[in-house]
C-alpha cells in the first residue's frame, strides 16, 4: 500500500519540473514539479496521511521502504533537473531539498488541525528550507 503511486507521483514531479518556465531557478523547477504532486493528495484522503504516518513510525521495515520511495521520488526530480541542463550537485540538491519539503508538508497536512491545502505547505515548507540553508555557509 505504501508504494502505490509511487511511479504516478515520480511522473507527476518529473513532468511538473519539465514544464517549468525555461526561466524558472533550479528550486522553481522543483516546486513546479511539487505543485503538480500536490494535486494528487486528495484533501478528503487526509486522515490516511496520519494513518500511514502511524504504521510507518511502528515498523522498521516499512520505514526503509518510506527511504526508498523518497530516493526513488528524488531521482525522478534530479533527473528531470539534468534533462533541463541543470549540473549535479545542484540537481541533486535541489531535489532532495523538494523531497524534504514534501515530507514535512505532508505530515503538516496530515495533522487533524490543519486548514491548509498541501500544495501551500509544500511551497512554505520549501521556502522554509532554502531559508534554512542559505545560514549554513
Amino acid at each position: 500500500m505504501l508504494a502505490a503511486g509511487q511511479d504516478t507521483l515520480g511522473q507527476l514531479l518529473s513532468d511538473g519540473v519539465a514544464a517549468a518556465p525555461a526561466t524558472a531557478t533550479p528550486l522553481e523547477a522543483v516546486a513546479a514539479g511539487l505543485d503538480a504532486a500536490a494535486g494528487a493528495f486528495l484533501p478528503e484522503r487526509c486522515d490516511l496521511g496520519q494513518k500511514m504516518q502511524d504504521a510507518i513510525a511502528a515498523s522498521t521495515e516499512l520505514q526503509e521502504r518510506e527511504v526508498l520511495k523518497r530516493v526513488g521520488l528524488a531521482t525522478a526530480i534530479t533527473d528531470a533537473l539534468k534533462e533541463r541542463g541543470v549540473p549535479d550537485p545542484t540537481a541533486s540538491l535541489a531535489a532532495e531539498l523538494g523531497i524534504l519539503a514534501l515530507k514535512i508538508a505532508h505530515v503538516r497536512w496530515s495533522d487533524p488541525a490543519n486548514q491548509q491545502e498541501l500544495a501551500a505547505l509544500v511551497r512554505q515548507s520549501l521556502h522554509e528550507l532554502q531559508t534554512a540553508s542559505a545560514t549554513l555557509r
